[in-house]
């Protein structure tokens, strides 16, 4: 029987292999409602996904729709419009690269339909090491390859930061939930596994793209909640990136540490991580 609480929501981008070895058990089974987000996969994701799932029809019972973007317009975004589209009073957004089980869901969501407290995210354990059975715990952050929302406390929270593109988003949302008076919970007796770093195939070009976000982003981030002094601003970081970039001891890292000072070179040129036709950056040009 589907579960009426909850919606998944993934977000793909070139992402449809790893659903498959990941979730295609957990999707067909039609145990909860899933929104699949599709960001634009230059990879035909998107196609290969409609054959893999049971895609969900005006006249039928099957459970995944799919939304395909017609750019890639960043994680947070596209998160942001599934949780807009949510119906259910509970929303568990998933990184493709996670496995896990409907008990193991029905497990955390367990947690959050008999919680006592304010508590706008939960989130499992998604290391092995640090899984254990213990109760919930007042957490100040959880990862987002796995949270769980109480959709109407977030919708009050603000949702996703659509300024950012890629890292952090969570960091981002967890600081606002807490300052707005809700808490996150970590649930360390649910346990969702996490394969790292595999949730999108990867090229010089992506990881050069990755590089540039994670440094406009840390600039972004400590201007915005006002975390700048003399020792740690925008500038400085731009010193540290460019610093790294020459005496880093292999050309990865220095294009890694190029890259990031790129990124922080385009935040103080007022540039933003999406360019004039909503499309990631990739330079600071």
């Amino acid at each position: 029987m589907k579960n009426t609480q909850l919606t998944l929501i993934i977000v793909s981008f070139n992402s449809a292999g790893i659903i498959e070895r990941c979730q295609k058990e957990l999707l067909v089974s039609n145990k909860f409602s899933v929104l699949l987000i599709d960001n634009a996969s230059p990879d035909g994701s998107a196609a290969q996904l409609k054959k893999m799932l049971p895609l969900r029809q005006n006249s039928g019972q099957a459970n995944v729709e799919i939304i395909e973007l017609e750019q890639n317009i960043g994680y947070g975004r596209a998160a942001n419009i599934g949780l807009r589209q949510v119906k259910t009073p509970y929303a568990l957004l998933l990184n493709p690269d996670l496995k896990t089980s409907a008990d193991q869901i029905e497990k955390l969501l367990d947690h959050a339909l008999n919680d006592p407290d304010n508590t706008a995210i939960w989130g499992p354990s998604t290391h092995r090491s640090a899984a254990m059975d213990v109760p919930p715990q007042d957490v100040k952050w959880i990862s987002g390859s796995a949270m769980l929302f109480d959709v109407e406390k977030v919708n009050d929270v603000g949702l996703f930061d659509e300024n950012i593109f890629l890292f952090a988003e969570e960091t981002d949302l967890c600081e606002r939930t807490l300052a707005t008076g809700y808490k996150i919970k970590l649930c360390r007796n649910v346990f969702f596994d996490h394969l790292l770093g595999q949730a999108t195939p990867t090229t010089p070009a992506v990881e050069y793209m990755k590089s540039w976000h994670r440094g406009w982003r840390q600039c972004y981030r400590m201007t915005k909640n006002g975390h700048c002094t003399w020792a740690r601003n925008p500038r400085r970081k731009l010193l540290v990136y460019r610093l790294h970039s020459i005496i880093s001891t292999s050309r990865k890292k220095r294009m890694k540490w190029k890259a990031k000072a790129d990124g922080a070179k385009g935040f103080l040129r007022g540039k933003k991580a999406f360019d004039e036709k909503g499309l990631p950056r990739m330079s600071d040009l």
